[in-house]
């Protein structure tokens, strides 16, 4: 994962650009999904749907049923920001990015700390 992008979504949040922060973060969990294993396009060079997305990401067990309305929320918000550009609420732009920052440290973050301390993680152990 690109974290530039994360940096970008930020680098919104404080410039008060919220709909750009939340169109950023949605696409960001596509991003996550194609580096953890989903096609990034399929037989006719389309991209994976939001909802194949999130499928994806929990059959892999990054998310779990539990934070299907986190993501949810980041998908509702995003697809209003991103096809109806309708301008984000600070506090709508806050909860998507918070939700996005805990799937970027469920994703990555732990797993980094972990092969810090010279344990394998769960993508090690299934390679």
């Amino acid at each position: 994962m690109d974290a530039r992008i994360w940096d970008e979504a930020r680098t919104c949040f404080g410039a008060a650009a919220y709909t750009a922060a939340v169109m950023l973060c949605r696409k960001l969990l596509f991003h996550i999904a194609v580096d953890k294993g989903l096609p990034a396009s399929n037989a006719r060079g389309r991209a994976p749907g939001f909802q194949e997305c999130v499928n994806h990401l929990e059959s892999r067990g990054v998310i779990t049923k539990t934070m299907l309305g986190w993501v949810d929320r980041i998908k509702d918000v995003g697809n209003d920001a991103n096809h109806e550009v309708t301008p984000v609420t600070k506090a709508d732009a806050e909860a998507v990015g918070a939700f996005t920052q805990q799937l970027l440290t469920l994703a990555y973050a732990l797993d980094a700390m972990m092969k810090a301390q010279g344990v394998a993680t769960d993508d090690e152990v299934s390679q």
